[in-house]
């Protein structure tokens, strides 16, 4: 579910709720439709829908798959949902107001209502992807409006999931060049607005949060509050002139949730590593011959050393050997390279898999962090 409908419909298929647009499509394929035959084909309970109504009105209970397009281009800022009609490719003006966009929390809902009726599990990807267009545009007042979106759709998910069973994740695909610069800011103080402060070498203001690169730039530099924008629409300024603010280079935070939240996420992480850990948990891609033996995920107990084989005593394993040989007369040995969280009770009874190593279902929320 998102926007893009245009990438969808070819070029001589009107826009379903901009009747003076038509698709970009040069193959003259309408995938939605290939998309809806596709799966009637194979007789799957599926629904294509480009409306909020249409979401509303929708049924869990009876679509298995869903395929959602709300907007021609991308999807409204938060903070323009409902607003008057937008003059992109020359439309018209007036004062007609289009149909609300659903929220991400809207579609985080539907999804879930969805999802969670495979007992096998899932995985959802959630996505506040326009706070990475905001922070381009220099914008901080919409890039924060987007971050609070994407905090209120994952409220929405914790309310429809069981962080017993579901690893939730919370991370960025990469930073901005957005910075706190001020040298006095006093708590309470209004984030989006100047430094209490001017500046030391040529005695204007500056706002409080400032960027690297992107259209802020200008010779004299703009001051805060001139006058000529609100505080939604303003620019903040940037050191570097460009026409599209860059990305940062730097680490980003990961926090989670859930089944081996605290083993593979934690703190600042090397955005390449983000996938590895998804795959493991998962156990997608490269890891999956981790999960082969069992449908719950369970971390599979050591194998039993032949007694016919030399086994080889480690420092660890000393030890537990010198026990087990009192308790039941048999030696186990246990490697050092085998992970404190991977080992399992050495007793006679069943195997039983801690709630941590236990994994159904697995979303994703990632985010364009400028912080």
């Amino acid at each position: 579910m998102g926007g893009g409908r245009r990438h969808f419909l070819p070029t001589v298929t009107p826009d379903p709720e901009h009747s003076n647009r038509e698709g970009r499509r040069l193959d003259g394929r309408n995938l939605a439709e290939d998309w809806a035959r596709e799966k009637k084909r194979r007789r799957l309970r599926a629904q294509y829908i480009h409306s909020r109504e249409q979401l509303a009105k929708l049924d869990p209970r009876t679509v298995d798959y869903l395929l959602g397009l709300f907007e021609y281009s991308h999807m409204e800022f938060n903070a323009e949902r409902g607003a008057a009609l937008d003059t992109e490719e020359g439309t018209a003006t007036g004062t007609a107001v289009k149909a609300d966009d659903p929220s991400l929390a809207d579609m985080t809902r539907v999804a879930l209502a969805i999802l969670t009726k495979n007992d096998k599990g899932f995985f959802l990807l959630l996505e506040g992807g326009r706070i990475d267009h905001a922070h381009h545009y220099n914008n901080p007042y919409r890039a924060l409006d987007e971050t609070l979106e994407l905090e209120t759709a994952l409220l929405a998910a914790l309310e429809k999931v069981n962080p017993a069973e579901t690893l939730i994740v919370v991370t960025a695909d990469h930073g901005h060049v957005m910075t706190f610069g001020g040298q006095a800011t006093p708590r309470g103080h209004p984030i989006l607005g100047a430094d209490t402060v001017v500046s030391d070498i040529d005695g204007f203001r500056y706002t409080t949060l400032l960027y690297g690169t992107g259209p802020g730039h200008s010779e004299p530099r703009a001051l805060p509050l001139n006058g000529t924008s609100t505080a939604a629409d303003a620019v903040h300024a940037a050191a570097v002139p460009r026409q599209w603010a860059t990305h940062g280079g730097e680490d980003v935070p990961i926090y989670a949730l859930g089944p081996m939240a605290t083993v593979l996420f934690a703190g600042v992480v090397e955005q390449s590593y983000i996938p590895h850990a998804i795959a493991y948990a998962a156990c997608l891609a490269h890891q999956a011959r981790r999960c082969q033996d069992s449908i719950h995920n369970f971390t599979k107990p050591p194998v039993k050393v032949p007694s016919c084989v030399p086994p080889e005593v480690s420092s660890v394993s000393a030890a537990d050997e010198t026990r087990s040989e009192v308790s039941n007369g048999r030696r186990v040995v246990v490697a050092s390279s085998v992970m404190s969280d991977e080992r399992v009770p050495r007793s006679s009874a069943p195997f039983i898999a801690s709630p941590v190593n236990v994994l159904r279902y697995l979303v994703i929320f990632v985010l364009s962090f400028g912080l």
